[in-house]
């Protein structure tokens, strides 16, 4: 695993970073590579900044900034306490980590990082400027994609998906508000701050922390000493399609894990039984992303684009709008939602505690 960061219940941070910690606007980093031109947005892992590099080109630069435990002394950043050294330490290895993954991904519909670097005591990505929305802001926004647009939306995320398991990735926190559509309405997916590296390329035990979303997490990313696979992906992007299709999440996989149990019918519906305007082999394939059963779902993203290739789907989305049709509102910039500090998962079989928030929202399970 390439990110795991053990942080105990008394280091999750419980507020932004305050204003007053943020770099001024003409900080200069990297021997002047890059000039802060402005704050843009605070969260329990980093504070991100509006930049300009040696090329006056625009650039996110985000910087590792713990607010629980660091504090600002000039432009450096400082552990607030003794205690809170080794804490720091380990945020700064799992940011490096985060940009080392990020450095291995070429795909024209993943974020791209520009560079990492330390500085002032803490770590910093420079990372490719994203004009447009995320996923979820659409959907709550009620900005409407026709069904030829989520169908070429989603050939282009799948892709993005088999790119990043090809070299033995997991991305584990697919969700709408980590896929952003770009002002052209090329997709793009972000936020790889829960990535893990398969050691055996098929999956690996869910030994560390997990970051969970209600309605996007498969059932295993609960589960302590389950396996997570590339199928853990393959959920969560059926369940961000599921949403963008409905208007709607699905319901949370643990809910329907109990209603299948009770023997109840399982509580989010086929898409393919009903929902019209698509073709059904494309729906169908969504379906199977979000069987609860990891057996049960595509093998591998590659063959999830395989599905999208059956002549029936192929056919429905011919001469269609092009992606960059859609509309969105103009947006400074699209950065990966703040999340709270991970914990480590007990393995010493006392009772899980869940750290509860909105649907939309991230939340740490531990066990």
């Amino acid at each position: 695993m390439l990110i795991i960061m053990a942080f105990d219940k008394s280091s999750l941070p419980d507020q932004d970073a305050d204003l007053d910690d943020v770099l001024q606007p003409g900080t200069c980093l990297s021997n002047n590579q890059y000039r802060i031109e402005s704050y843009l947005r605070a969260g329990g892992f980093g504070i991100t900044y509006l930049a300009r590099n040696s090329f006056n080109r625009d650039v996110v630069v985000k910087e590792c900034f713990v607010p629980s435990f660091c504090t600002r002394s000039h432009t450096a950043v400082r552990p607030r306490s003794e205690a809170s050294k080794s804490q720091m330490q380990k945020a700064i290895r799992a940011f490096l980590n985060e940009a080392q993954i990020l450095s291995q991904l070429q795909h024209p519909n993943i974020l791209r990082i520009r560079h990492s670097f330390q500085e002032n005591d803490t770590a910093y990505m420079a990372l490719e400027y994203i004009r447009g929305h995320d996923l979820l802001d659409m959907i709550e926004d009620k900005v409407t994609l026709s069904p030829h647009q989520i169908v070429l939306l989603t050939q282009k995320l799948v892709s993005a998906l088999a790119h990043v398991h090809d070299r033995n990735l997991l991305h584990c926190d697919i969700s709408p508000d980590n896929i952003c559509i770009r002002a052209d309405g090329e997709p793009v997916l972000i936020d790889f701050g829960s990535a893990r590296k398969m050691a055996d390329g098929i999956g690996e035990r869910n030994s560390g922390f997990s970051m969970v979303k209600d309605g996007y997490s498969p059932p295993e990313l609960y589960e302590a000493n389950a396996t997570v696979t590339p199928g853990s992906d393959i959920y969560s992007l059926g369940a961000s399609l599921y949403h963008a299709i409905t208007g709607h999440a699905p319901l949370d996989s643990q809910s329907r894990l109990a209603a299948v149990s009770d023997g109840r019918p399982d509580p989010v519906p086929s898409l393919a039984a009903t929902v019209t305007g698509y073709p059904r082999g494309f729906l169908a394939a969504i379906d199977k992303a979000l069987a609860l059963r990891q057996a049960d779902r595509h093998a591998s993203a590659q063959d999830w684009q395989r599905a999208l290739a059956e002549p029936a789907v192929e056919t429905a989305t011919r001469n269609v709008a092009l992606l960059r049709r859609v509309v969105v509102k103009p947006q400074s910039a699209v950065i990966p939602a703040p999340k709270p500090a991970p914990t480590a998962l007990r393995a010493d079989g006392t009772p899980r505690v869940q750290f509860r928030y909105p649907p939309s929202q991230a939340r740490v399970q531990t066990a």
